[in-house]
This record gives C-alpha cells, sequence and structure tokens, in this order.
C-alpha cells in the first residue's frame, strides 16, 4: 500500500500508474530503500508539529505535516503561478505572519484518503498471518521455500513501512490551495541576503535548501538531469529528508541488519543446483558485507563531526566525491546481490522438495484432553 505523493494536476493516468508500478518494482528489489523514504517523511512530519506547536499551533498533527510534504498545499502568490509548498515552508510562511495555519481539519484531509485505519490494519493481519504459517512450517520442522522466507523478510520492512506512513492520507488527487496577499518577489525582498541564489525546485528553497551538492556545484550537470519546470509543480516521492535523530537510525540500520540477515536461514535448503545453492550464499554474505562498509563509512562521517551531530552533512556526504564511493559503491554491490537472491528464489520453485507441499497441521498446537 504506497502511500505516494499528489500527482500534478496535468498528468493523467498512465503517468501514476508507471510512477506507481516504479515504486512497487523497487519495494520487491530494495524495499529498504521505500523505507527509508518512509523514514524520512515520518521524520520531517515530526519536526514539523514541533515547530508548530513552538510557534503556539496546537491544531497542526502529523496528518497535516504528511499532507504537506506530499504536495498537498499549493502556495498562490500574486505574481506567480501556484506551486507546491513542505512542512516546513508552511511553518515560514506563517512565522512570517504571511499565512495563518491552514484551516482544514484533520478529518477532512483523511475523508480525501482512499484508505482509513481499518484497512490499513486488515493489510497488516494478512502479512502477519503469512509470518505466521512461515513460522508454524519451520516449528514442525517442514521446508520454508526461498521465496517465502524473502516475502517475511519484506514483510519487516511492510510493517515498519505501515507504522511510518499511519497518519499519512492515501492517494490524494485534489490539493488545498493557500492565497497570499504578498507577491513573491515581496517575500524574497524581505527574506534578505539568504533568498538570493537561485532556486532548485520552488522560491522557497532558502527555507529548506535541497541537499545535493552535486547539482550545486555544477549548474551545467543540474541543467541537464534536474527538472524542466520550474518552479516544480508536484513535490517528488523520492524527496530523502532527515532522518529523526540516532535513535531511527539506530531502528533503520536494525531493520536493515534483521531484512539481509534473514535469507541466511536458507543455508542449508535443498535447491535445485549445486550452482544456486553457491549464488545464494555468495549473496547473503556479499549483502552483509556491503552493509558493513556502509556502516563503517556512516560512522567515520560521524566521527569527524563534533556534537551536536550536523544530520544534513551525514547526508550530504553521499553526493562529495571521493567520499561519495563509501555509498555508492557497496550499494551497487547490495542491489546485485538482491537481485541475485530474488533471482533463486524463483528459480527454486521449479524444483521444489516434496515437503514443501505439506501443509501446517494446526491441531498438533493445541493440547488434547
Amino acid at each position: 500500500m504506497l502511500h505516494l505523493n499528489l500527482p500534478a494536476e496535468h498528468e493523467g493516468f498512465w503517468t501514476c500508474f508507471f510512477r506507481r508500478a516504479k515504486w512497487l518494482m523497487l519495494g520487491v528489489l530494495a524495499p529498504e530503500t521505500v523505507l527509508l523514504a518512509a523514514g524520512g517523511q515520518w521524520a520531517s512530519a515530526k519536526r514539523s508539529v514541533a515547530d508548530m506547536k513552538s510557534h503556539g499551533s496546537d491544531s497542526w498533527t502529523l496528518a497535516h505535516a504528511f499532507y504537506a510534504d506530499s504536495g498537498g498545499f499549493l502556495l498562490q502568490p500574486l505574481d506567480s503561478s501556484p506551486f507546491p509548498v513542505t512542512a516546513k515552508q508552511i511553518h515560514y510562511m506563517v512565522k512570517q505572519n504571511y499565512l495563518s495555519v491552514p484551516d482544514i481539519s484533520e478529518k477532512e484531509i483523511f475523508d480525501k484518503s482512499k484508505a482509513d485505519y481499518v484497512t490499513k490494519t486488515i493489510a497488516c493481519l494478512q502479512t502477519g498471518w503469512f509470518v505466521t504459517e512461515c513460522a508454524a512450517r519451520a516449528i514442525q520442522k517442514l521446508p520454508v521455500s526461498p521465496i517465502e522466507l524473502s516475502t517475511c523478510a519484506i514483510i519487516l520492512c511492510t510493517v515498519t513501512i505501515y507504522f511510518f506512513w499511519l497518519q499519512k492520507p492515501l492517494n490524494v488527487a485534489t490539493p488545498t490551495t493557500l492565497t497570499v496577499g504578498e507577491s513573491m518577489q515581496t517575500i524574497l525582498q524581505r527574506a534578505g541576503s539568504d533568498a538570493e541564489k537561485r532556486f532548485w525546485n520552488t522560491p522557497l528553497d532558502f527555507v529548506e535548501p535541497p541537499t545535493n551538492y552535486t547539482f550545486c556545484n555544477w549548474p551545467a550537470l543540474a541543467n541537464r538531469l534536474g527538472p524542466y519546470r520550474k518552479p516544480l509543480v508536484r513535490i517528488p516521492n523520492d524527496r530523502n529528508p532527515r532522518l529523526y535523530g540516532l535513535r531511527q537510525r539506530f531502528l533503520y540500520t536494525l531493520i536493515l541488519v534483521i531484512f539481509s540477515t534473514i535469507s541466511f536461514a536458507e543455508l542449508y535448503f535443498e535447491f535445485p543446483t549445486n550452482i544456486e545453492k553457491t549464488v545464494w550464499r555468495v549473496a547473503c554474505i556479499v549483502c552483509e558485507a556491503s552493509l558493513l562498509v556502509h556502516a563503517i563509512g556512516e560512522g567515520v562521517v560521524l566521527c569527524q563531526k563534533s556534537p551536536p551531530f550536523d544530520y544534513i552533512y551525514i547526508e550530504g556526504y553521499k553526493l562529495q566525491w571521493p567520499a561519495n564511493l563509501l555509498f555508492f559503491v557497496p550499494a551497487a554491490t547490495y542491489f546485485v546481490a538482491r537481485i541475485a537472491l530474488i533471482a533463486v528464489a524463483v528459480s527454486s520453485l521449479r524444483m521444489m522438495p516434496a515437503k514443501s507441499f505439506v501443509q501446517v497441521q494446526w491441531s498438533a498446537f493445541i493440547p488434547h484432553l
């Protein structure tokens, strides 16, 4: 159940369809990337609620922050076309008295959503039942196929993603327009020197600047690879807000380690050929080694900064040469190993052990009187 950001007004059915298909494929090949995006969005929403409360607004909830960061609010100045604004940018506009806190209730936001708590709970129960059945097969010493084990690993990420996106509305199509009684030129002039730089996404980039070292230092590359329409007409799904401190980073790392370690449970599975068994084992080791190298890289960068830790810098090193090799090399090898694991899991279906077709005897778990 992907909670993607709002589409642009001009985007049709097929554009949204292929965007969703792309993210579904990414969720299968590398669900940890979707988990990272969801965790960053949740962290951004938490920071937004804290900012609004410090400003005296208790009506701003996580749902409002998620709605804003997904492109739910369009800012309409007097002298330009409307463009999407993030939760942090709305807080700036409210703080500078250009806007009041958006007059939309949490109930109205969820009324736009295509799913509620009941739907999400049912989805979690279905995935929980699958994990329970796999655990029961292991207890009764019945083989669990590699593709079933891979599904259990993906479910671990999926449940965590559901937690992060619990307050995010699903498949909202129509944004809310916020009208400003000032021109964008006036707002930028009053902001001072911070707003003098050329914007990359929207004119309010100076409030929440994109941490993209490469594009900021090579404008020619930015013009070739960057957005073709400025300001942006929608907030992209791969926007990567900072995580919410060391605790959330530790949780993300722990889930990622468990996700990649689950595959080791199939080291003694009866694969159709020895080649497939070898590929599976090598891919498992490569996944763990790639995560270790990446964790060391994160730790080295973290130790170079004195407290309080600068999380923008930790994310930013991934776009600086040659420090980005500590990220891109392990990421590339990890991605290749993940594809190998999925390929072996699918190919093993052609020749399964006979016990793989034996169903769980649930009555064996019930004591007889």
